[in-house]
């Protein structure tokens, strides 16, 4: 069946199936119901991102009730996704942001969010990313010595952060280790009392410390060991006024996969940020910078299936994105479950090959997929996919980015970010480079 009118005829399948083909699965079911997933591919079209906002709300009023009683905030890493709806929605349940870049935190200032409200761990940033972070008055967390002394010389009696590498080692996948002892991330710890040296000469105020040692945390006792370092070295600075712990609480991506539990880590938690707080004088916050948690599970990747093809070994199913659309399973071999929300009630199992629509060999969505039998036209759905999804979206081989719309908490569909035809996308790209319209090259 074909529900937009790209593909008018549905191929046949031949007699030919290799055996571990034939395998039967229990569906891994979408966010919403699927007649209101076809409703917005019909009208939008595909590829487009949805969200539900009631998820999202949902995962922050979660986080919120975590620690109750303690002097706990909560800091939503923008590079997850970065939709300025997304980030209102966010911010309406009382986050701030966390921001690596700078273009970050002027997206979050035309927010019109406070700048105590923005923290901006930089790496490796310019002197003049520097002093327009200064300029916007926002948190600025320095991760290098190096950095920090510039910072001082050119912001004598100001304050700032330090980002610190405690050496602990976790996360979904090696690019995403951000605390090991090799990392490129964060101060030394025995470097520690240098930069509080270099910091006072210039009378500048640590007035904060930070650490975040990976992206999918896999054991809640990395993220308890980690507070221990920063609060034992909190008890050295008499300057401190919060401990930022940084993020990286994972969501299932597999089936059957266990959600992270919570509990296990923010029971024992509670009781460590207590006895910190009765044995210090200063009065100290704590915060948290989940990103992934929030908005992953509330984001879904419509596509359509343009071709079926066996390879031999292989059945390919060709779609209408790829990884310029959806990096994660190229670049972290990350999986996301499809589903195929067309598929016609009772079709046989079959095992395909999810591909992209990108000129690479890489370009592959999922592989060893069981989906009931799948035919040009069809609608699959990619689960999990509202971090890391369209922040790490680009427009390799000219191709436009995605569509994206909003499932409001009242069930209504708001586009908050609109696809450009290919007519579009080439006539920016041209304005863009300076390069005239119609020109003989």
């Amino acid at each position: 069946m074909c529900y937009f009118g790209a593909v008018t005829i549905r191929p046949e399948f031949t007699n030919f199936i290799p055996e571990p083909f034939l395998l039967m699965q229990d569906n891994f079911p979408v966010p919403a119901d699927h007649d209101r997933l076809i409703a917005i591919a019909r009208k939008w079209g595909t590829p487009t991102y949805v969200y539900f906002e009631k998820i999202i709300r949902e995962r922050c009023q979660e986080l919120i009730g975590l620690f109750p009683d303690l002097p706990v905030s909560w800091l939503y890493a923008v590079k997850a996704n970065d939709n300025p709806h997304i980030l209102k929605i966010i911010r309406e349940e009382g986050f701030g942001f966390d921001t690596v870049s700078f273009e970050e935190v002027l997206l979050c200032r035309r927010l019109n969010t406070e700048p105590d409200d923005i923290f901006y761990t930089e790496n490796n940033m310019t002197d003049a990313e520097m002093r327009d972070a200064v300029t916007e008055g926002v948190v600025l967390n320095i991760g290098s010595p190096g950095r920090l002394r510039a910072f001082c010389e050119a912001n004598s009696g100001r304050s700032c952060s330090i980002r610190l590498k405690p050496d602990i080692s976790d996360g979904h996948h090696a690019k995403v280790d951000t605390g090991n002892e090799d990392s490129k991330f964060g101060i030394r710890m025995d470097l520690l009392a240098d930069v509080v040296q270099i910091a006072e000469s210039h009378n500048v105020t640590i007035r904060g410390i930070h650490a975040h040692i990976g992206s999918g945390i896999r054991k809640p006792e990395n993220l308890l060991a980690e507070l221990k370092v920063l609060l034992n070295t909190a008890k050295k600075l008499k300057s401190l006024d919060f401990i930022n712990f940084g993020g990286g609480i994972p969501i299932p991506y597999l089936p059957n996969e266990k959600p992270f539990d919570l509990d296990e880590f923010t029971v024992p938690a509670s009781v460590m940020l207590r006895e910190f707080l009765e044995n210090v004088t200063n009065r100290v916050r704590f915060y948290f910078e989940p990103g992934r948690w929030i908005v992953g599970p509330a984001g879904l990747l419509l596509t359509q299936v343009n071709t079926v093809k066996n390879q031999g070994r292989k059945w390919f199913l060709g779609t209408d994105t790829g990884f310029n659309h959806l990096l994660r399973p190229a670049l972290y071999d990350a999986w996301h479950e499809v589903v195929n929300i067309t598929a016609e009630p009772g079709s046989e199992l079959l095992v395909y090959d999810v591909a992209g629509n990108i000129c690479e060999s890489g370009d592959i969505l999922g592989v060893d997929r069981s989906l009931p039998e799948t035919r040009p036209g069809d609608i699959l759905a990619i689960r999990d996919v509202g971090a890391y999804g369209m922040t790490m979206a680009s427009y390799y081989n000219r191709r436009a980015l995605p569509a994206e719309v909003l499932v409001t908490e009242k069930g209504f569909h708001k586009t908050i970010r609109i696809r450009k035809t290919a007519e579009e996308t080439i006539t920016d790209f041209l304005r863009d480079t300076g390069f005239p319209e119609k020109s003989s090259v």
